[in-house]
């Protein structure tokens, strides 16, 4: 039934699939969405003491109300209380960042949170009045901080309201990154137009008797260049074809790469305006890249050329300049790539090999949540904490401890405190540190370092004289210049008699927000002496000799004999978060990395296309310096020497574009800088030899060349 759903975590594990989202009365009305069934949250009931109301989602309406056109009214149950459905969303309405199964009113889901004023962790959405800008709107909320920050210096001094446009919050940290991406698909369209109207500009030269015959038969220039330009973009539109098959088949093996902050690549598909963009590009890049050849073709003199046996010097040798400056061109932009993909595989390896502060391997993390209902006493939270840690550790190989919010999670509670004997600091300036309750050997499971004093034991519990450790950049920034242990310090604007807590132990620096965060100065306590009873949650780490396929299911049980309704989500190993934390970098250098392998195959085989060509043009002169003297090593010298040069202009151009262009993606980059001269050297080395194989094919084949051969080679 519909109000047991979310009791018994068994069933299903439903409760680690759900996501209850607190919301306003105006949250919904001010996104601009009109529930599918029902109603939305009224203000009247938006308020202390309201009722228990929620909406769901289309979802949830779907998988777990059995799709029920008369679900509205009926009621479900979380974290023990009961709800009353009200309303069900409609099918394409998403959150713009959260993901969310059920909203419930904030007054009624958790009254303690609402009536604090310093309890920040709700995202607020507003829409502009008609006519109103957002320096307006900004400048109006700048004077409403100013009013609170005077009202309640203790929780909204330090506080300055910053109004973003959604769509700029929803791209921002991710702009630099689509941007670089886009610009390397550009370069490799560059890149792949460069070899096209190279491989035009040879087949024109070598059509150039018989475009010259067209011409003396009665056939304008106009409709040269309209026949070749119509070939040239035939051609175009079938490689746009060609690269619709690829891009259908490739991109869900792209979407099952992107990381967490791209979660909106989940929609992409092919539409028409995919196909109408390929088709245009593909035109274009016909004729533009086609006009020059067809113009090679169209210019000739015909009398001369006639004269000639149907060859022309003069377009022989606008065509090489043009195949020259192309290819010089192919290989700046292929360095460029080069080089923000070297920039990127560098600082990736750099964050890889980044000290987490802990030890991941082998570390199960599971999140749970007391209801409030049953738990909303301090013993009774303790009590059952005690007992589920009792009970995993008697399993044979695990160590288990807990913590309120386990490193690279996503969350964490941050909170100001002062330090005995120090002069008083205005209230609402205090210093902030993340605070952490834990229980059980945590640092032990954990491997997190202990370097001063000790750790909690069994002694530090309730009733005790309460105690806190320490990280060192803590320790660092509040004790410079003296040893922490023993110093005792207090949370601040607390209500009643002060609570000092001694601090009895340093303990390593842990990268809690992320592997390319800067690590911040944290508190731990243990949960046994918090005072904090809206603390009913926690993360259980778990670690075994190795990684058992049946552990999860183990510990469920373990919970579950505890309290039979106690929700187990989030089920992760740290190595699964460790990888989260560097899906961002690992995407953005695979992809940069795909685009610039892909450039390189193209650079050389155009690079070789060209060379091959110009080669085969100068069979003939081959021919005569071999048969006055010349041997195959002068032969091998005269083609690579116009290699080498084409590659060490391809390289300078390349270098001054990639210093230019690089600065662009100096925020994707960790602990690298984007002129960095080792990248610089070693890609243009790379280059440098891919180009000169590339030319040292058709310049050994060159020395084969028979003179008598060469010389009747027309």
């Amino acid at each position: 039934m519909a109000d047991n759903i979310f009791r018994n975590s068994r069933l299903g594990d439903l409760d680690a699939k759900l996501q209850e989202f607190p919301v306003d009365a105006g949250f919904l009305e001010t996104l601009g969405v009109e529930p599918m069934l029902g109603r939305l949250i009224s203000g009247a009931e938006d308020v202390q003491g309201g009722p228990r109301l929620a909406m769901v989602s289309y979802s949830f309406w779907q998988n777990y109300l059995g799709r029920d056109p008369r679900a509205v009214g009926q009621t479900i149950s979380l974290g023990g209380n009961s709800y009353t459905v009200i309303g069900v969303m409609p099918a394409d309405f998403a959150l713009p960042v959260e993901h969310a199964d059920v909203f419930v009113p904030l007054w009624a889901s958790d009254p303690g949170a609402a009536v604090q004023r310093g309890v920040h962790f709700m995202h607020t959405y507003w829409r502009l009045q008609t006519g109103v800008t957002l320096a307006q709107a900004q400048a109006e909320m700048a004077t409403i901080d100013g009013q609170l920050a005077e009202k309640y210096p203790a929780e909204e001094k330090e506080r300055k309201t910053q109004l973003v446009p959604l769509h700029e919050w929803l791209v921002g940290d991710v702009r630099s990154a689509l941007l670089v991406l886009f610009g390397a698909v550009g370069l490799v369209l560059l890149i792949a137009c460069a070899n096209f109207a190279s491989l035009l500009m040879a087949r024109a030269v070598a059509r150039h008797q018989e475009l010259v015959i067209r011409a003396a038969l009665g056939a304008g220039r106009g409709r040269l260049i309209r026949k070749t330009l119509t070939e040239s973009a035939l051609l175009s539109v079938l490689g746009g074809g060609a690269g619709l098959l690829l891009a259908h088949w490739g991109t869900p093996v792209l979407l099952a790469l992107k990381p967490a902050k791209l979660a909106r690549l989940s929609g992409i598909h092919m539409d028409m305006r995919v196909l109408l963009f390929v088709l245009m590009i593909s035109v274009l890049t016909g004729i533009v890249f086609g006009m020059a050849p067809a113009w090679l073709a169209a210019r000739a003199d015909i009398a001369q050329v006639l004269k000639e046996s149907g060859r022309s010097t003069t377009a022989n040798a606008t065509g090489h300049r043009i195949r020259k400056i192309l290819v010089i061109s192919e290989l700046a932009l292929i360095l460029v790539l080069l080089v923000g993909a070297g920039l990127l595989l560098k600082g990736f390896s750099r964050l890889r090999s980044m000290n987490p502060g802990f030890n991941p391997t082998n570390v199960m993390t599971m999140y749970l949540q007391l209801p409030a209902t049953r738990y909303r006493e301090i013993p009774k939270q303790t009590q059952f904490r005690r007992e589920l840690l009792t009970r995993l550790n008697s399993l044979p190989g695990l160590q288990a401890g807990m913590v309120t919010d386990i490193p690279l999670g996503g969350n964490h509670v941050n909170h100001g405190f002062v330090i005995d004997g120090r002069p008083p600091v205005p209230v609402g300036s205090e210093p902030d540190v993340q605070t952490l309750s834990v229980m059980g050997d945590y640092f032990r499971v954990m491997q997190i370092p202990l370097h001063a004093g000790r750790d909690f034991t069994p002694m530090d519990r309730e009733g005790q004289p309460m105690v806190a450790i320490v990280n060192e950049k803590m320790a660092g920034e509040s004790f410079p210049h003296e040893n922490p242990i023993g110093a005792r310090i207090r949370w601040a604007r607390e209500t009643g008699p002060p609570q000092w807590m001694t601090v009895i132990g340093v303990v390593g620096d842990v990268k809690h927000s992320g592997l390319d965060q800067p690590v911040d100065p944290a508190v731990y306590t243990p949960f046994s002496q918090s005072h904090e009873t809206w603390r009913s949650f926690m993360t259980l780490a778990i670690r075994t000799p190795d990684a058992s396929s049946g552990l999860v299911e183990e510990v469920k049980k373990q919970i579950w004999s505890v309290d039979s309704q106690i929700p187990v989500s989030d089920v992760r190993s740290l190595d699964e978060l460790m990888a989260v934390s560097l899906a961002q970098q690992r995407f953005n250098m695979l992809l940069l990395g795909l685009f610039a392998a892909l450039a390189l195959i193209l650079a050389m085989m155009g690079i070789y296309g060209a060379m091959a060509y110009s080669v085969s043009q100068r069979t003939h002169e081959i021919g005569i310096r071999m048969a006055v003297g010349a041997q195959r090593w002068d032969v091998l010298r005269l083609v690579m020497g116009d290699g080498v040069k084409i590659t060490l202009l391809g390289i300078g151009f390349g270098i001054a574009g990639a210093l230019a262009l690089t600065q662009l993606m100096a925020s994707l980059l960790f602990q690298v800088k984007p002129t960095d001269p080792a990248t610089f050297v070693a890609v243009a080395i790379l280059l440098g030899l891919v180009t000169l194989l590339a030319c040292f094919i058709p310049a050994y084949r060159a020395t084969r060349v028979d003179p008598i051969v060469a010389l009747r080679h027309e």
